[in-house]
């Protein structure tokens, strides 16, 4: 026998009304709730709101500034996560500033380091996909920036993905700024496709940044998977794992 389950089978705003179905409570209709924007802005009892939001605002300008810089290298490492996870970073290191009041506190290069570690890939790692340590060395008065990838034999020290034939592996090093109008790109630097069997000897890679920089510089390692077929390196565009990691931050 058939049962009306509801007399509302909408989705969507109709005026002041909101129309949706919940897993659990099926549809539903709600009018607006909450406080509206001029009492948020203007009443006493929102102070703190107000702090938060100015001091979160002031958190995804910075932080698009970084997405800004390495687009690039975000689109091809990253994840659906990563705005948001970086903008949480920013914010962090904006809570770091001791002296501003609350509400007026800001991003300081001096604090930047919280920004070491961050994986553009929540689903992978450095350390998952290769099991050897990769050096970082900078140099501030020649603004070289060096990656030593170590001898290895990539059947016992790389996470062998199905469908890949090649490994590459990528160093790209860039100025911090806080300027929208003079937005740094970083240098990159990548390996040759390396073959996933046999052992490939020690590598030096090697990027420049600006010498006797007075600024922050964020250094980067990825490591990407390929899949070579008919003379033609494809990457493995449905491959969750590849990685790149904000491996060092220099603080002047």
């Amino acid at each position: 026998m058939a049962k009306q389950k509801s007399f509302i089978k909408m989705q969507g705003k109709v005026g002041d009304l909101s129309f949706s179905k919940s897993r659990t409570r099926g549809y539903e209709v709600r009018t607006p709730g909450g406080a509206d924007k001029q009492r948020i802005m203007t009443d006493p009892n929102f102070q703190r709101t107000r702090e938060n939001m100015a001091e979160f605002g002031s958190a995804a300008s910075v932080a698009k500034l970084i997405r800004i810089q390495l687009n690039n290298l975000m689109m091809r490492f990253g994840e659906k996560t990563l705005r948001n996870r970086l903008t949480s970073v920013v914010h962090r290191i904006q809570k770091a500033d001791t002296v501003s009041a609350r509400g007026e506190r800001v991003f300081k290069p001096e604090n930047s380091l919280l920004l070491k570690g961050l994986e553009f890939n929540v689903n992978s790692s450095l350390t998952f996909m290769f099991g050897l340590n990769l050096p970082v060395a900078y140099e501030r008065t020649t603004g070289e920036v060096e990656l030593v990838i170590p001898e290895f034999d990539p059947r016992s020290t790389v996470t062998l993905l199905p469908g890949a034939t090649h490994v590459r592996f990528t160093l790209a090093a860039v100025e911090q700024t806080l300027d929208p109008l003079v937005i740094p790109r970083p240098d990159v630097a990548e390996t040759d496709y390396i073959p996933l069997i046999g052992t490939h000897l020690e590598e030096l890679l090697t990027v420049h940044v600006p010498v006797d920089s007075t600024k922050v510089i964020y250094m980067m390692i990825g490591i990407d998977m390929y899949q070579f077929v008919n003379g033609v390196y494809y990457p493995l565009m449905d491959n969750p794992y590849n990685t790149m990691s904000i491996v060092d931050v220099d603080i002047p």
